[in-house]
């Protein structure tokens, strides 16, 4: 077993873009269970209680809608334990409807003293 955390999200939506996503699940609690989950602090929001599953910006559809939508900001992601620990991954919106994927590392230093 593994599980994620979101570790950046700086993607701001709005109420249209809001309603849309909750709309686009195949069933509800898909992804949320409410229209108030999915977002938080005016950010698309992500429950950690969905574990592994907590990343569903690969599902194309979710992503179409905030292309169109012309988000922008990062989301990432890391996981430290499970067959994927020492992954960080995420995406950039560029507020112009398009997004790139990224990949994310942690360099360890030596404290000063």
């Amino acid at each position: 077993m593994w599980s994620i955390a979101e570790l950046i999200n700086t993607v701001e939506i709005s109420d249209k873009c809001a309603e849309e996503l909750f709309k686009d699940q195949n069933y509800e609690g898909e992804r949320w269970y409410s229209l108030d989950e999915v977002t938080y602090e005016g950010k698309l929001s992500f429950s950690s209680d969905d574990m592994e599953h907590m990343d569903y910006l690969f599902n194309s559809d979710v992503n179409k809608i905030l292309k169109k939508y012309k988000v922008q900001g990062d989301i990432c992601f890391g996981s430290v334990e499970g067959d994927n620990k020492g992954s960080f991954w995420g995406y950039r919106f560029d507020g112009k409807g398009n997004m790139r994927n990224l990949e994310g590392k942690i360099d360890w230093y030596e404290k000063a003293k």
